[in-house]
Protein backbone atom coordinates (compact mmCIF):
# COMPACT_ATOMS: atom_id res chain seq x y z
CA UNK A 1 0.00 0.00 0.00
CA UNK A 2 1.40 3.42 -0.93
CA UNK A 3 1.52 5.69 2.09
CA UNK A 4 0.09 9.20 1.89
CA UNK A 5 1.80 12.17 3.43
CA UNK A 6 -0.22 14.29 5.81
CA UNK A 7 -1.41 17.72 4.70
CA UNK A 8 0.98 19.36 7.13
CA UNK A 9 3.96 17.42 5.88
CA UNK A 10 2.94 17.99 2.26
CA UNK A 11 3.30 21.75 2.69
CA UNK A 12 6.31 21.64 5.00
CA UNK A 13 8.45 24.82 4.83
CA UNK A 14 11.48 22.58 5.40
CA UNK A 15 11.43 21.43 1.77
CA UNK A 16 14.06 23.59 0.02
CA UNK A 17 13.02 25.12 -3.29
CA UNK A 18 16.50 24.42 -4.63
CA UNK A 19 16.05 20.68 -4.03
CA UNK A 20 12.69 20.71 -5.80
CA UNK A 21 14.12 22.64 -8.75
CA UNK A 22 17.24 20.49 -9.06
CA UNK A 23 15.37 17.20 -8.90
CA UNK A 24 12.52 18.19 -11.22
CA UNK A 25 14.93 19.60 -13.81
CA UNK A 26 16.02 16.03 -14.50
CA UNK A 27 12.69 15.42 -16.25
CA UNK A 28 13.32 15.81 -19.97
CA UNK A 29 9.63 16.29 -20.85
CA UNK A 30 8.62 19.96 -20.62
CA UNK A 31 4.99 18.90 -20.21
CA UNK A 32 5.70 16.69 -17.19
CA UNK A 33 8.38 18.76 -15.43
CA UNK A 34 6.03 21.27 -13.72
CA UNK A 35 3.77 18.48 -12.47
CA UNK A 36 6.75 16.70 -10.92
CA UNK A 37 7.87 19.98 -9.34
CA UNK A 38 4.44 20.57 -7.78
CA UNK A 39 4.43 17.03 -6.41
CA UNK A 40 7.92 17.30 -4.93
CA UNK A 41 6.94 20.64 -3.36
CA UNK A 42 4.02 18.92 -1.63
CA UNK A 43 1.22 20.55 -3.63
CA UNK A 44 -0.12 17.25 -5.03
CA UNK A 45 -0.51 13.71 -3.75
CA UNK A 46 1.41 11.03 -5.61
CA UNK A 47 -1.83 9.68 -7.07
CA UNK A 48 -3.00 13.02 -8.43
CA UNK A 49 0.49 13.83 -9.74
CA UNK A 50 0.67 10.53 -11.60
CA UNK A 51 -2.83 11.06 -13.01
CA UNK A 52 -1.92 14.56 -14.21
CA UNK A 53 1.23 13.22 -15.83
CA UNK A 54 -0.73 10.58 -17.75
CA UNK A 55 -3.28 13.20 -18.82
CA UNK A 56 -0.52 15.59 -19.93
CA UNK A 57 1.17 13.16 -22.31
CA UNK A 58 -1.30 10.27 -22.77
CA UNK A 59 1.70 7.94 -22.77
CA UNK A 60 2.37 5.62 -19.82
CA UNK A 61 5.86 4.89 -21.13
CA UNK A 62 6.77 8.58 -21.10
CA UNK A 63 5.49 8.87 -17.54
CA UNK A 64 7.62 5.92 -16.46
CA UNK A 65 10.70 7.48 -18.12
CA UNK A 66 10.09 10.76 -16.30
CA UNK A 67 9.83 8.98 -12.95
CA UNK A 68 13.01 7.04 -13.72
CA UNK A 69 14.79 10.33 -14.52
CA UNK A 70 13.74 11.82 -11.19
CA UNK A 71 14.84 8.68 -9.36
CA UNK A 72 18.23 8.72 -11.08
CA UNK A 73 18.72 12.39 -10.17
CA UNK A 74 17.84 11.74 -6.53
CA UNK A 75 20.20 8.74 -6.46
CA UNK A 76 23.05 10.72 -8.00
CA UNK A 77 22.77 13.43 -5.36
CA UNK A 78 21.70 11.29 -2.43
CA UNK A 79 23.66 13.24 0.17
CA UNK A 80 22.32 16.57 -1.06
CA UNK A 81 18.77 15.36 -1.59
CA UNK A 82 16.35 16.56 1.07
CA UNK A 83 14.90 13.62 3.03
CA UNK A 84 11.30 14.59 2.29
CA UNK A 85 12.11 14.94 -1.41
CA UNK A 86 13.74 11.52 -1.30
CA UNK A 87 10.67 10.01 0.34
CA UNK A 88 8.40 11.55 -2.28
CA UNK A 89 10.55 10.29 -5.13
CA UNK A 90 10.42 6.80 -3.63
CA UNK A 91 6.63 7.00 -3.17
CA UNK A 92 6.10 8.09 -6.79
CA UNK A 93 8.38 5.32 -8.03
CA UNK A 94 6.49 2.68 -6.05
CA UNK A 95 3.17 4.01 -7.28
CA UNK A 96 4.09 3.93 -10.96
CA UNK A 97 5.52 0.41 -10.64
CA UNK A 98 2.45 -0.89 -8.78
CA UNK A 99 0.03 0.73 -11.25
CA UNK A 100 1.82 0.39 -14.58
CA UNK A 101 -1.08 -1.53 -16.14
CA UNK A 102 -3.64 0.98 -14.87
CA UNK A 103 -1.64 3.93 -16.20
CA UNK A 104 -1.45 2.25 -19.59
CA UNK A 105 -5.19 1.67 -19.65
CA UNK A 106 -5.94 5.27 -18.67
CA UNK A 107 -3.57 6.57 -21.36
CA UNK A 108 -5.42 4.45 -23.89
CA UNK A 109 -8.77 5.79 -22.66
CA UNK A 110 -7.51 9.36 -23.00
CA UNK A 111 -6.20 8.80 -26.51
CA UNK A 112 -9.68 7.74 -27.59
CA UNK A 113 -10.71 11.43 -27.15
CA UNK A 114 -14.22 10.38 -26.16
CA UNK A 115 -13.85 12.47 -22.98
CA UNK A 116 -13.36 16.09 -24.01
CA UNK A 117 -13.91 19.50 -22.44
CA UNK A 118 -15.67 21.13 -25.39
CA UNK A 119 -18.89 22.91 -24.32
CA UNK A 120 -22.04 21.25 -25.61
CA UNK A 121 -24.16 23.14 -28.13
CA UNK A 122 -27.30 22.17 -26.23
CA UNK A 123 -28.40 20.39 -23.07
CA UNK A 124 -29.52 17.45 -25.19
CA UNK A 125 -26.10 17.15 -26.80
CA UNK A 126 -24.37 17.46 -23.44
CA UNK A 127 -26.44 14.75 -21.77
CA UNK A 128 -26.02 12.42 -24.75
CA UNK A 129 -22.26 12.92 -24.58
CA UNK A 130 -22.11 12.18 -20.85
CA UNK A 131 -24.26 9.06 -21.21
CA UNK A 132 -22.12 7.77 -24.06
CA UNK A 133 -18.86 8.63 -22.27
CA UNK A 134 -19.69 6.78 -19.05
CA UNK A 135 -21.35 3.81 -20.70
CA UNK A 136 -18.05 3.39 -22.57
CA UNK A 137 -15.60 4.21 -19.77
CA UNK A 138 -17.15 1.87 -17.17
CA UNK A 139 -16.49 -0.95 -19.62
CA UNK A 140 -12.81 0.01 -19.79
CA UNK A 141 -12.14 0.26 -16.04
CA UNK A 142 -14.78 0.50 -13.31
CA UNK A 143 -12.45 2.30 -10.91
CA UNK A 144 -10.89 4.68 -13.43
CA UNK A 145 -14.29 5.52 -14.91
CA UNK A 146 -15.26 7.38 -11.73
CA UNK A 147 -11.82 8.66 -10.66
CA UNK A 148 -8.81 8.76 -12.98
CA UNK A 149 -6.56 9.41 -9.99
CA UNK A 150 -7.42 5.89 -8.77
CA UNK A 151 -5.22 4.69 -11.66
CA UNK A 152 -7.69 1.83 -11.99
CA UNK A 153 -6.73 0.54 -8.53
CA UNK A 154 -9.54 -0.65 -6.22
CA UNK A 155 -7.30 0.06 -3.23
CA UNK A 156 -6.63 3.69 -4.18
CA UNK A 157 -10.30 4.28 -4.99
CA UNK A 158 -11.31 2.83 -1.62
CA UNK A 159 -8.87 5.17 0.16
CA UNK A 160 -10.22 8.20 -1.70
CA UNK A 161 -13.84 7.20 -1.06
CA UNK A 162 -13.16 6.70 2.65
CA UNK A 163 -11.53 10.12 2.85
CA UNK A 164 -14.60 11.84 1.40
CA UNK A 165 -17.01 9.83 3.56
CA UNK A 166 -14.97 10.74 6.65
CA UNK A 167 -15.25 14.40 5.72
CA UNK A 168 -19.04 14.16 5.27
CA UNK A 169 -19.22 12.52 8.69
CA UNK A 170 -17.02 15.17 10.31
CA UNK A 171 -19.30 17.85 8.88
CA UNK A 172 -22.26 16.23 10.63
CA UNK A 173 -24.05 15.35 7.39
CA UNK A 174 -24.48 11.62 8.08
CA UNK A 175 -26.51 9.71 10.65
CA UNK A 176 -28.92 6.79 11.09
CA UNK A 177 -31.93 9.06 10.49
CA UNK A 178 -30.58 10.69 7.32
CA UNK A 179 -31.74 10.21 3.75
CA UNK A 180 -29.06 11.11 1.20
CA UNK A 181 -29.02 11.40 -2.59
CA UNK A 182 -26.03 11.35 -4.92
CA UNK A 183 -26.32 13.02 -8.32
CA UNK A 184 -24.07 10.95 -10.59
CA UNK A 185 -23.63 7.79 -8.53
CA UNK A 186 -21.27 6.07 -10.96
CA UNK A 187 -20.37 2.57 -9.80
CA UNK A 188 -22.08 3.00 -6.42
CA UNK A 189 -18.91 3.41 -4.36
CA UNK A 190 -20.46 6.01 -2.07
CA UNK A 191 -23.80 4.25 -1.71
CA UNK A 192 -21.97 1.13 -0.58
CA UNK A 193 -19.80 3.11 1.84
CA UNK A 194 -22.69 5.15 3.25
CA UNK A 195 -25.22 2.32 3.63
CA UNK A 196 -24.16 1.51 7.23
CA UNK A 197 -24.15 5.21 8.17
CA UNK A 198 -27.52 6.50 6.91
CA UNK A 199 -31.18 5.56 6.80
CA UNK A 200 -31.37 5.57 2.99
CA UNK A 201 -28.66 6.02 0.34
CA UNK A 202 -30.06 6.94 -3.07
CA UNK A 203 -28.02 7.31 -6.25
CA UNK A 204 -28.91 8.30 -9.80
CA UNK A 205 -26.91 8.39 -13.02
CA UNK A 206 -27.57 9.07 -16.70
CA UNK A 207 -25.43 6.06 -17.65
CA UNK A 208 -27.28 2.75 -17.68
CA UNK A 209 -23.92 0.98 -17.68
CA UNK A 210 -22.88 2.75 -14.50
CA UNK A 211 -26.18 1.96 -12.79
CA UNK A 212 -25.88 -1.74 -13.66
CA UNK A 213 -22.41 -1.89 -12.12
CA UNK A 214 -23.61 0.04 -9.06
CA UNK A 215 -26.51 -2.35 -8.57
CA UNK A 216 -24.15 -5.31 -8.72
CA UNK A 217 -21.73 -3.75 -6.24
CA UNK A 218 -24.52 -2.77 -3.85
CA UNK A 219 -26.49 -6.02 -4.10
CA UNK A 220 -27.98 -7.03 -0.77
CA UNK A 221 -27.94 -3.53 0.73
CA UNK A 222 -31.60 -2.99 1.56
CA UNK A 223 -31.32 0.76 2.17
CA UNK A 224 -29.57 1.53 -1.13
CA UNK A 225 -31.77 2.68 -4.03
CA UNK A 226 -30.19 3.17 -7.46
CA UNK A 227 -31.84 4.38 -10.66
CA UNK A 228 -31.11 5.66 -14.12
CA UNK A 229 -32.16 9.28 -14.52
CA UNK A 230 -32.76 11.59 -17.45
CA UNK A 231 -30.05 13.92 -16.17
CA UNK A 232 -32.41 16.86 -16.58
CA UNK A 233 -33.77 17.17 -13.05
CA UNK A 234 -34.66 15.31 -9.85
CA UNK A 235 -38.30 14.92 -10.85
CA UNK A 236 -38.55 11.36 -9.55
CA UNK A 237 -38.32 12.65 -5.96
CA UNK A 238 -40.90 14.55 -3.87
CA UNK A 239 -40.29 17.86 -2.12
CA UNK A 240 -38.19 17.88 1.07
CA UNK A 241 -37.24 14.22 0.76
CA UNK A 242 -33.52 14.37 1.61
CA UNK A 243 -31.18 15.62 4.30
CA UNK A 244 -28.18 15.68 1.96
CA UNK A 245 -27.78 15.93 -1.81
CA UNK A 246 -24.20 15.52 -2.99
CA UNK A 247 -22.31 15.36 -6.27
CA UNK A 248 -18.73 14.13 -6.68
CA UNK A 249 -17.16 15.15 -10.01
CA UNK A 250 -20.64 15.52 -11.53
CA UNK A 251 -21.14 19.27 -11.79
CA UNK A 252 -18.27 19.69 -14.30
CA UNK A 253 -20.38 17.72 -16.78
CA UNK A 254 -23.47 19.78 -15.97
CA UNK A 255 -21.41 22.93 -16.54
CA UNK A 256 -20.18 21.51 -19.83
CA UNK A 257 -23.79 20.85 -20.84
CA UNK A 258 -24.88 24.45 -20.29
CA UNK A 259 -25.90 27.00 -17.68
CA UNK A 260 -29.58 26.02 -17.87
CA UNK A 261 -28.82 22.51 -16.64
CA UNK A 262 -26.73 23.82 -13.75
CA UNK A 263 -29.50 26.23 -12.74
CA UNK A 264 -32.06 23.44 -12.92
CA UNK A 265 -30.05 21.17 -10.62
CA UNK A 266 -29.57 23.92 -8.04
CA UNK A 267 -33.31 24.58 -8.05
CA UNK A 268 -34.12 20.87 -7.87
CA UNK A 269 -31.64 20.22 -5.07
CA UNK A 270 -33.26 23.02 -3.08
CA UNK A 271 -36.70 21.53 -3.73
CA UNK A 272 -35.87 17.98 -2.59
CA UNK A 273 -33.90 19.06 0.50
CA UNK A 274 -35.57 19.58 3.83
CA UNK A 275 -34.97 22.91 5.60
CA UNK A 276 -31.46 22.81 7.05
CA UNK A 277 -30.35 20.13 4.60
CA UNK A 278 -27.25 20.60 2.49
CA UNK A 279 -26.08 20.38 -1.10
CA UNK A 280 -22.44 19.25 -1.14
CA UNK A 281 -20.55 19.79 -4.39
CA UNK A 282 -17.14 18.25 -4.94
CA UNK A 283 -15.64 20.00 -7.99
CA UNK A 284 -17.86 22.52 -9.71
CA UNK A 285 -15.95 22.64 -12.99
CA UNK A 286 -12.72 21.44 -14.56
CA UNK A 287 -11.66 24.98 -15.42
CA UNK A 288 -8.38 26.52 -14.30
CA UNK A 289 -9.83 29.49 -12.38
CA UNK A 290 -10.81 28.52 -8.81
CA UNK A 291 -11.84 32.10 -8.03
CA UNK A 292 -14.32 32.08 -10.91
CA UNK A 293 -15.76 28.76 -9.69
CA UNK A 294 -16.26 30.26 -6.23
CA UNK A 295 -17.98 33.32 -7.70
CA UNK A 296 -20.23 31.13 -9.84
CA UNK A 297 -21.26 28.88 -6.96
CA UNK A 298 -21.89 31.82 -4.62
CA UNK A 299 -24.13 33.45 -7.22
CA UNK A 300 -26.05 30.22 -7.82
CA UNK A 301 -26.42 29.62 -4.09
CA UNK A 302 -27.78 33.13 -3.55
CA UNK A 303 -30.21 32.80 -6.48
CA UNK A 304 -31.61 29.49 -5.25
CA UNK A 305 -31.94 30.01 -1.51
CA UNK A 306 -28.75 28.45 -0.17
CA UNK A 307 -26.27 29.86 2.31
CA UNK A 308 -22.60 29.06 1.71
CA UNK A 309 -21.07 27.04 4.56
CA UNK A 310 -17.88 25.99 2.76
CA UNK A 311 -16.59 27.85 -0.29
CA UNK A 312 -14.38 25.86 -2.63
CA UNK A 313 -11.80 24.66 -0.12
CA UNK A 314 -9.60 21.62 -0.83
CA UNK A 315 -9.84 19.60 2.39
CA UNK A 316 -8.42 16.29 1.14
CA UNK A 317 -4.97 14.73 1.18
CA UNK A 318 -5.28 12.10 -1.54
CA UNK A 319 -7.59 13.99 -3.89
CA UNK A 320 -7.30 17.59 -5.12
CA UNK A 321 -11.07 18.19 -5.36
CA UNK A 322 -12.64 21.49 -4.31
CA UNK A 323 -15.59 21.27 -1.91
CA UNK A 324 -18.68 23.39 -1.34
CA UNK A 325 -21.34 23.05 1.35
CA UNK A 326 -24.57 24.89 0.63
CA UNK A 327 -27.33 24.91 3.26
CA UNK A 328 -31.04 25.29 2.54
CA UNK A 329 -32.25 27.93 4.92
CA UNK A 330 -35.76 27.79 6.41
CA UNK A 331 -38.34 29.75 4.43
Amino acid sequence: MTELYSEGEAHSPDVPDVAVARTSRAVSSAALRPIVARYLAGELSAQVALMQMVIACEDAGAVRRAVDEVTAEADAHSRATDAIIRDRVDALTRLVVENETGCGRIAQMLRSDIDHARPARSVEEGLAHVERLFDWSVGQSEEASVALYSLGSPEILAQATAEIVARLDAWGLLGPDRRVLQIGCGIGRFERALAPRVREAHGIDVSAGMVRVAQRRCAGLANVVLAKSSGRDLGMYPDERFDLVYAVDTFPYLVQSGRALVERHFAEAHRVLRAGGELAIFNYSYGDDPAEDRRAVRALADAHGFSVVLDGERPFELWDGAAWRLRKEPA
